[in-house]
């Protein structure tokens, strides 16, 4: 409860309008720092982070998520034409590339986020259960890389099952699933491992805005 009113009482009387921002800290700085001091957020979100956590390094995680969101769009859209369209078209070519590059974006980030986060030491006191669940997603991201990975369609996914068939796959948990069953992978693709990411992430940021923003080391 102390670090929760130090955190309040230590931007309490921060600038929350872009104006007064601008007018400390420059019109491009106060603007590249925060999209929040930006009408109209700035009435929806105001001032809400300290003047230690305006640094790019914490915007990882935010950026994480705007990931996240890509990917959710792409994926939507390429599960509703298929792997046809998205094989055989250039239009569906080019929604697969950004799919792709929004994956690798995402673990970019993530990466960055928990080397931050680990840094600053942010996973301090009762924090260690949110620094676990975002170890938590990481790792399940692995694994819906995987599944997206089979299910592209392509030659280097049809190598991919034939190999973790033999090694992956003969585990116990994993034995239900063939990898070349393409609705099995399919379903565990835009169904089961999103909606479960969904949730850890939502708890993510939830834990996030009622523990605050840590003090660095």
């Amino acid at each position: 409860m102390a670090d929760q009113d130090d955190y309040f009482a230590h931007h309490k009387g921060e600038p929350f309008r872009f104006k007064e921002r601008k007018e400390e800290r420059g019109w491009w700085r106060a603007a590249f720092e925060s999209f929040a001091y930006l009408p109209p957020f700035n009435r929806m979100f105001g001032k809400v982070e300290p003047s230690y956590a305006e640094s790019y390094w914490y915007c990882m995680g935010g950026l994480t998520f705007l990931s996240f969101l890509f990917l959710t769009i792409t994926g939507v859209i390429l599960t509703l034409f298929g792997p046809p369209w998205w094989l055989h078209t250039h239009i569906g070519i080019v929604m697969k590339s950004i799919h792709y590059w929004s994956a690798q974006a995402f673990f970019f980030f993530i990466f960055l986020h928990v080397v931050r986060v680990w840094l600053t030491g942010a996973y301090r006191g009762k924090r260690w259960i949110n620094y676990a669940i975002g170890l938590t997603t990481l790792f399940l991201a692995f694994g819906e890389n995987l599944f997206g990975v089979l299910a592209r369609g392509d030659w280097e996914s049809q190598f991919v099952a034939m190999h973790s068939n033999y090694m992956l796959f003969g585990l116990p948990l994993l034995r239900l699933i063939a990898p070349s069953n393409f609705t099995q992978v399919m379903l565990v693709h835009v169904a089961f491992i999103p909606f479960t990411l969904l949730v850890l992430i939502g708890v993510h940021i939830t834990l996030v805005k009622l523990q605050g923003i840590a003090r660095p080391l």
